[in-house]
Protein backbone atom coordinates (compact mmCIF):
# COMPACT_ATOMS: atom_id res chain seq x y z
CA UNK A 1 0.00 0.00 0.00
CA UNK A 2 2.60 2.33 0.69
CA UNK A 3 4.38 1.37 -2.56
CA UNK A 4 1.58 2.65 -4.39
CA UNK A 5 0.48 5.58 -2.57
CA UNK A 6 4.57 6.59 -3.09
CA UNK A 7 4.29 5.56 -6.94
CA UNK A 8 1.03 7.68 -6.93
CA UNK A 9 2.54 10.91 -5.81
CA UNK A 10 5.43 10.38 -7.50
CA UNK A 11 3.49 10.65 -10.81
CA UNK A 12 1.31 13.41 -9.49
CA UNK A 13 3.63 15.67 -9.08
CA UNK A 14 5.55 15.26 -12.44
CA UNK A 15 2.27 15.35 -14.26
CA UNK A 16 2.09 18.66 -16.45
CA UNK A 17 -0.41 21.60 -14.47
CA UNK A 18 -2.49 22.62 -17.71
CA UNK A 19 -5.53 19.69 -18.05
CA UNK A 20 -4.46 20.37 -21.70
CA UNK A 21 -1.56 19.11 -21.50
CA UNK A 22 -3.07 16.35 -19.01
CA UNK A 23 -4.85 15.05 -21.79
CA UNK A 24 -2.78 14.72 -24.31
CA UNK A 25 -3.13 18.10 -25.43
CA UNK A 26 -0.83 20.81 -27.10
CA UNK A 27 -0.96 24.94 -26.25
CA UNK A 28 -2.14 25.22 -29.64
CA UNK A 29 -5.35 23.07 -29.59
CA UNK A 30 -6.64 24.09 -26.51
CA UNK A 31 -6.23 27.57 -27.82
CA UNK A 32 -8.46 26.78 -31.06
CA UNK A 33 -10.84 24.63 -28.50
CA UNK A 34 -11.69 28.07 -26.71
CA UNK A 35 -12.24 29.50 -29.86
CA UNK A 36 -14.74 26.89 -30.86
CA UNK A 37 -16.07 27.57 -27.58
CA UNK A 38 -16.83 30.98 -28.05
CA UNK A 39 -17.65 30.85 -31.75
CA UNK A 40 -20.24 28.07 -30.37
CA UNK A 41 -21.62 30.58 -28.02
CA UNK A 42 -21.61 33.35 -29.87
CA UNK A 43 -23.70 31.73 -33.13
CA UNK A 44 -26.01 30.14 -30.23
CA UNK A 45 -26.75 33.64 -28.79
CA UNK A 46 -27.29 35.01 -32.21
CA UNK A 47 -29.71 32.41 -32.82
CA UNK A 48 -31.69 32.83 -29.57
CA UNK A 49 -31.88 36.63 -30.47
CA UNK A 50 -32.61 36.55 -34.31
CA UNK A 51 -34.49 33.75 -36.13
CA UNK A 52 -32.60 32.07 -38.74
CA UNK A 53 -29.75 34.60 -37.59
CA UNK A 54 -27.42 31.24 -36.16
CA UNK A 55 -27.92 29.22 -39.59
CA UNK A 56 -26.49 32.31 -41.28
CA UNK A 57 -23.98 32.58 -38.97
CA UNK A 58 -23.29 28.52 -39.75
CA UNK A 59 -23.40 29.71 -43.63
CA UNK A 60 -26.12 27.18 -43.96
CA UNK A 61 -28.34 29.53 -45.66
CA UNK A 62 -30.88 27.30 -47.26
CA UNK A 63 -32.05 26.53 -44.08
CA UNK A 64 -32.64 30.14 -42.86
CA UNK A 65 -35.98 30.43 -45.06
CA UNK A 66 -37.29 27.35 -43.42
CA UNK A 67 -36.74 28.65 -39.68
CA UNK A 68 -38.46 32.29 -41.33
CA UNK A 69 -41.52 30.32 -43.55
CA UNK A 70 -41.99 28.26 -39.57
CA UNK A 71 -42.22 31.39 -38.03
CA UNK A 72 -44.26 33.10 -40.55
CA UNK A 73 -46.80 30.49 -40.31
CA UNK A 74 -46.89 30.19 -36.77
CA UNK A 75 -47.42 34.33 -36.73
CA UNK A 76 -50.34 34.21 -39.74
CA UNK A 77 -52.32 31.25 -37.32
CA UNK A 78 -51.87 33.27 -33.99
CA UNK A 79 -53.66 36.30 -36.16
CA UNK A 80 -56.29 34.65 -37.57
CA UNK A 81 -56.94 32.80 -34.49
CA UNK A 82 -57.13 35.98 -32.54
CA UNK A 83 -59.48 37.62 -35.23
CA UNK A 84 -61.49 34.37 -35.10
CA UNK A 85 -61.51 34.24 -31.05
CA UNK A 86 -62.74 38.21 -31.07
CA UNK A 87 -65.34 37.38 -33.46
CA UNK A 88 -66.57 34.39 -31.78
CA UNK A 89 -66.63 36.31 -28.24
CA UNK A 90 -68.39 39.01 -29.47
CA UNK A 91 -71.40 36.41 -30.88
CA UNK A 92 -71.67 34.60 -27.72
CA UNK A 93 -71.74 37.66 -25.12
CA UNK A 94 -74.40 39.28 -27.78
CA UNK A 95 -76.30 36.23 -27.15
CA UNK A 96 -75.85 35.91 -23.87
CA UNK A 97 -76.99 39.43 -23.24
CA UNK A 98 -80.20 39.07 -26.10
CA UNK A 99 -83.53 37.80 -24.79
CA UNK A 100 -83.74 33.76 -24.84
CA UNK A 101 -87.50 33.95 -25.68
CA UNK A 102 -86.68 35.54 -29.08
CA UNK A 103 -84.04 33.11 -30.14
CA UNK A 104 -85.34 29.80 -31.19
CA UNK A 105 -83.00 26.82 -29.91
CA UNK A 106 -81.17 28.83 -27.63
CA UNK A 107 -79.48 26.66 -25.13
CA UNK A 108 -78.71 24.77 -28.41
CA UNK A 109 -77.14 28.32 -29.93
CA UNK A 110 -75.50 29.49 -27.06
CA UNK A 111 -73.98 26.15 -26.82
CA UNK A 112 -72.20 26.15 -30.35
CA UNK A 113 -70.93 29.86 -29.27
CA UNK A 114 -69.38 28.69 -26.57
CA UNK A 115 -67.60 25.51 -28.29
CA UNK A 116 -67.02 27.93 -31.39
CA UNK A 117 -65.02 30.79 -28.41
CA UNK A 118 -62.98 27.69 -26.86
CA UNK A 119 -62.22 26.27 -29.95
CA UNK A 120 -60.54 29.37 -31.53
CA UNK A 121 -59.01 30.24 -27.71
CA UNK A 122 -57.19 27.16 -27.59
CA UNK A 123 -56.10 26.94 -31.12
CA UNK A 124 -54.71 30.47 -30.69
CA UNK A 125 -52.54 28.62 -27.40
CA UNK A 126 -51.34 25.86 -29.65
CA UNK A 127 -50.06 28.73 -32.10
CA UNK A 128 -48.21 30.65 -29.59
CA UNK A 129 -46.21 27.17 -28.44
CA UNK A 130 -46.28 26.00 -32.03
CA UNK A 131 -43.90 29.47 -32.51
CA UNK A 132 -41.97 29.04 -29.27
CA UNK A 133 -41.13 25.47 -30.69
CA UNK A 134 -40.29 26.39 -33.62
CA UNK A 135 -37.65 29.25 -32.70
CA UNK A 136 -36.24 26.42 -30.23
CA UNK A 137 -36.02 23.76 -32.75
CA UNK A 138 -33.41 27.08 -34.79
CA UNK A 139 -31.55 27.56 -32.08
CA UNK A 140 -30.75 23.79 -30.93
CA UNK A 141 -30.52 23.21 -35.15
CA UNK A 142 -27.97 26.57 -34.82
CA UNK A 143 -25.90 25.20 -31.67
CA UNK A 144 -25.82 21.45 -33.35
CA UNK A 145 -24.53 22.52 -36.39
CA UNK A 146 -22.02 25.01 -34.91
CA UNK A 147 -20.59 22.45 -32.48
CA UNK A 148 -19.93 19.86 -35.73
CA UNK A 149 -18.55 22.18 -37.97
CA UNK A 150 -14.73 21.39 -37.25
CA UNK A 151 -16.07 17.73 -37.14
CA UNK A 152 -14.19 15.93 -39.63
CA UNK A 153 -15.67 13.73 -41.87
CA UNK A 154 -13.48 12.88 -44.17
CA UNK A 155 -12.29 9.44 -44.81
CA UNK A 156 -9.16 9.98 -43.34
CA UNK A 157 -9.25 8.26 -39.96
CA UNK A 158 -5.40 8.00 -39.21
CA UNK A 159 -4.31 7.48 -35.97
CA UNK A 160 -1.23 8.46 -34.26
CA UNK A 161 0.14 7.20 -31.42
CA UNK A 162 3.54 7.53 -30.01
CA UNK A 163 5.63 6.86 -26.71
CA UNK A 164 6.84 10.12 -25.02
CA UNK A 165 8.59 11.01 -22.05
CA UNK A 166 6.85 12.36 -18.78
CA UNK A 167 7.36 16.29 -18.61
CA UNK A 168 8.95 18.05 -16.65
CA UNK A 169 11.52 15.59 -15.98
CA UNK A 170 13.35 13.36 -19.50
CA UNK A 171 14.27 10.88 -16.74
CA UNK A 172 11.22 9.97 -15.41
CA UNK A 173 9.56 7.21 -17.85
CA UNK A 174 5.98 6.15 -16.97
CA UNK A 175 3.45 4.32 -19.11
CA UNK A 176 1.54 6.61 -21.12
CA UNK A 177 -0.50 6.80 -24.45
CA UNK A 178 -1.45 9.74 -26.90
CA UNK A 179 -4.35 9.64 -29.07
CA UNK A 180 -4.86 12.87 -31.42
CA UNK A 181 -7.58 12.45 -34.27
CA UNK A 182 -6.54 14.35 -37.29
CA UNK A 183 -8.81 17.09 -38.08
CA UNK A 184 -9.86 18.38 -41.49
CA UNK A 185 -7.61 21.60 -41.15
CA UNK A 186 -4.66 20.15 -40.05
CA UNK A 187 -1.81 18.33 -41.51
CA UNK A 188 -0.53 15.20 -39.48
CA UNK A 189 2.74 15.24 -41.43
CA UNK A 190 3.71 18.24 -39.73
CA UNK A 191 3.03 17.22 -36.20
CA UNK A 192 5.32 17.68 -34.13
CA UNK A 193 6.70 15.43 -31.41
CA UNK A 194 7.07 18.37 -29.10
CA UNK A 195 3.43 19.09 -29.37
CA UNK A 196 3.12 15.69 -27.94
CA UNK A 197 2.36 15.13 -24.25
CA UNK A 198 1.85 11.82 -22.43
CA UNK A 199 -1.10 10.64 -20.64
CA UNK A 200 0.72 9.21 -17.58
CA UNK A 201 -1.02 6.52 -15.67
Amino acid sequence: MRLFLLVACTVALNLPTSSALLWGQSASTSVQDSLDNLRIARTTRIAALIPGGGQIANRKYWKAPLVWGGVAWCISTIDYNQKALRAARTTLIELEESDPATIPNYGTVLQSARSEEAFYRRNRDLSWFALLGVHALSVLDAHVDANLLTFDVSENLALLIRPVTAIPSPTLCAPGLVIRWHLAERNFAKLELSRLTPLAF
